[in-house]
């Protein structure tokens, strides 16, 4: 059982970013790459999307706000490749409001966090 092993049970988490953030560049690889009759790899997208909504509910509820950060960043990425502009906002302003409260104005997540705000807001105004 994962849970008796913390450490393990931690680095499962950073399996599961890595995984994702690979399957977010093959795909935005592949969309520059793509050639007239090639599709792009649209279900690595949504692979990605689905195993990162798992992930930033679990995080979200726990005491490591770095890792629900870097969760929600990666996340709210996979959503905008998408162009799923209205839900990244919805998952970024609540993780972004956290982070100015816990981790401070200054600090770099939040200043990662204040960035993806305003790219989320040109598309969507």
């Amino acid at each position: 059982n994962i849970s008796e092993y913390p450490e393990l049970k931690r680095l499962s988490h950073h399996v599961l970013h890595n995984y994702a953030g690979s399957l977010l560049e093959a795909s935005q690889e592949s969309l520059q790459n793509s050639e007239g009759g090639n599709d792009p790899p649209y279900h690595y997208l949504e692979e990605a999307e689905r195993l990162m909504e798992e992930e930033v509910v679990r995080v979200s509820s726990r005491e490591n706000m770095i890792t629900y950060v870097n969760n929600t960043i990666l996340l709210c990425n996979i959503l905008m490749c998408q162009r799923k502009f209205a839900e990244a906002n919805q998952i970024l302003t609540p993780c972004l409001q956290k982070a100015q409260r816990i981790l401070g104005p200054s600090h770099v997540g939040t200043k990662h966090l204040l960035n993806l705000y305003a790219e989320i807001c040109a598309h969507t105004k």
